[in-house]
């Protein structure tokens, strides 16, 4: 991935130890998050009754919104960066997947 690709904020940078610093705990707690919303997914698909399914459907909303919450801070510290997507990538990804998409129309 090259600079004119990437997507990011001016690093803010934290000691280089052989303990933990934010930088790590944040990126531990973001795949946490990212792993127990997942994990809530195939709950709701697998909820066997409406009131379980709503139990469920809030703690999974309020874990993806604090997951959101806390990759947008990473974002902000330069501690998560992005790829920019290459339009011919764009072009190429809708060309095989419009027809699919029309299929189930």
């Amino acid at each position: 991935m090259n600079n004119q690709n990437k997507v990011t904020n001016p690093k803010v940078e934290v000691p280089k130890t052989t303990d933990m610093n934010d930088e790590n705990y944040l990126n531990d707690l973001l795949e946490s998050l990212k792993n127990m919303v997942n994990n809530y997914s195939y709950a709701l698909n697998e909820a066997s009754n409406r009131p379980l399914y709503d139990v469920i459907k809030t703690i999974f909303d309020e874990t993806s919104n604090l997951q959101r919450l806390f990759f947008d801070y990473a974002f902000q510290r330069g501690w998560y960066c992005l790829e920019r997507a290459e339009q011919q990538k764009l072009d190429e990804t809708n060309s095989k997947c419009s027809p699919k998409v029309n299929e189930m129309m």
